[in-house]
């Protein structure tokens, strides 16, 4: 999918000031995490289907548990103590519409489809498609430029027709080569994180400049003109996350503030984005 870059010299609100005004927008959480204490034959497969009746979600309890676990999701131990996250009630999810689970079932469902390889599946990291865009999220040289992890003159929306990537690499989290970054996992998970919090930050400071907020949008039902087609969408948090990794956080500002839908270079909608991936429960805290 198609990435646009927005450099922007704009005040950008810091990290902080946007946790603490999405605090209250999205609600406090409401589920009560517990801790459960690995048994001698568990897998997390097995402890998700215990709390959850779903051996699927396991990588829910991964993700919250990375520090403890590690990096290899099936070396966990007897003994370890883990977080068992939102057990329980139903979801916040982030500003509207059904909820479709928490942040780690966002990034599959978002992964899944940018790669074009299921959950799961390691050829997710090292996917690549026509424009040179790469790993389980589909990374292009501007975003990587963005995040500190890689730098040109040259590049993808500025001289070049394509992601060439024939620029170099900054050694951020170790990584001095493409080849590096589509073979490390947890380089692109904190990458995609990295990159959520850059463009929410942006998204922040665009509508603030156009005299708006992000607490005006979160939960509303807007209806847009996509080309001709009437479409209605409920805002989430995670919709905005996904919208703006397609087409950039200014694309987002443009459909808030402008009523504008934008399509990627293959005639992906920003709408298809902000719905599909809209109503996960989704806060600032997940990434």
């Amino acid at each position: 999918m198609l990435r646009f870059r927005s450099v922007s010299t704009r005040n950008l609100l810091t990290r902080e000031t946007i946790r603490l005004k999405n605090c209250s927008l999205l609600k406090e959480k409401i589920m009560s995490a517990q801790t459960y204490t690995v048994q001698a034959g568990d897998t997390l497969s097995k402890i998700a289907e215990k709390f959850y009746g779903d051996g699927n979600r396991w990588r829910e309890i991964y993700e919250a548990n990375r520090n403890v676990i590690g990096g290899n999701p099936e070396q966990i131990q007897v003994g370890m103590v883990l977080t068992i996250p939102g057990q329980g009630k139903p979801p916040d999810n982030g500003g509207g519409g059904a909820n479709k689970g928490y942040f780690q079932s966002m990034l599959e469902a978002l992964g899944g489809f940018e790669s074009g390889f299921p959950s799961g599946d390691p050829r997710q990291y090292t996917s690549e498609n026509t424009l040179g865009f790469m790993g389980k999220y589909q990374f292009g040289e501007p975003l990587l430029i963005d995040l500190g992890y890689y730098k040109a003159d040259v590049y993808y929306g500025n001289g070049a027709d394509k992601n060439y990537w024939r620029g170099s690499w900054t050694g951020k989290r170790g990584i001095n080569s493409k080849e590096q970054f589509i073979n490390s996992r947890d380089v692109q998970e904190a990458a995609i994180r990295e990159a959520f919090n850059l463009n929410l930050q942006r998204v922040n400071g665009a509508l603030a400049a156009g005299g708006q907020s992000i607490n005006n949008y979160l939960g509303q039902q807007k209806t847009f003109n996509d080309r001709g087609v009437s479409k209605t969408i409920t805002i989430s948090l995670s919709g905005i996350l996904a919208g703006a990794h397609l087409r950039g956080p200014y694309g987002v500002a443009d459909l808030l503030l402008k009523n504008q839908p934008s399509h990627d270079e293959y005639g992906t909608s920003i709408l298809k984005y902000m719905e599909e991936y809209g109503g996960y429960n989704v806060s600032p805290d997940d990434f």
